[in-house]
C-alpha cells in the first residue's frame, strides 16, 4: 500500500514546480505574448490608430522597436494597400529610436579643477628638487 502511495505522490506536481507553459524565454525568442497579441490586434484592425500607438508604446518600454519595424516592413512589402501606413509607422519608429539614442548620449567630460592641477604641479616640483639635492650633495 505504501508503494502505491509513493507512486501517486510522485505523480502530483508540487506547487513549486513551474507549469510547462511558463518555460523561461530563450534568446531565440524575439517577441513575447503581449507583443504578439498587440500585433494581432493591429492586423485585425489596421486602421485603428490606438492599437498602433499601444504597440509602439509597449515596444519602446520593452526595447522591441527593431522587431516592430521588421513587422511593419513585412506588411509594407507584402500588402500594397497597407504600405503607406506601414511606411509612416516605420518612419515613426526611426524617430523614436533616434530620441532613445540621443537620450542615452554620454555627458561631456568635465574640466579638471585648477586646484588639482596646481597640487600635482607642486608635488612634481618637490620631487624634482629632492632628486636634484640627492644628485648634487651625495658625492
Amino acid at each position: 500500500a505504501n508503494a502505491n502511495a509513493d507512486v501517486s505522490e510522485a505523480k502530483d506536481p508540487s506547487p513549486e514546480d513551474p507549469p510547462a507553459a511558463a518555460a523561461p524565454k530563450t534568446d531565440d525568442d524575439d517577441t513575447d505574448a503581449i507583443f504578439e497579441t498587440l500585433w494581432d490586434r493591429i492586423d485585425a484592425a489596421w486602421d485603428d490608430e490606438k492599437t498602433h500607438a499601444a504597440l509602439l508604446e509597449y515596444a519602446l518600454r520593452t526595447e522591441m522597436l527593431p522587431q516592430l519595424a521588421g513587422r511593419y516592413r513585412k506588411v509594407k512589402d507584402a500588402s500594397p494597400e497597407r504600405a503607406e501606413r506601414a511606411q509612416k509607422k516605420i518612419d515613426g519608429i526611426v524617430i523614436a529610436l533616434t530620441h532613445v539614442m540621443m537620450s542615452q548620449k554620454s555627458p561631456l567630460p568635465q574640466k579638471v579643477p585648477w586646484q588639482l592641477t596646481l597640487s600635482v604641479g607642486i608635488a612634481c616640483m618637490l620631487a624634482l628638487l629632492y632628486l636634484a639635492r640627492i644628485m648634487l650633495f651625495v658625492r
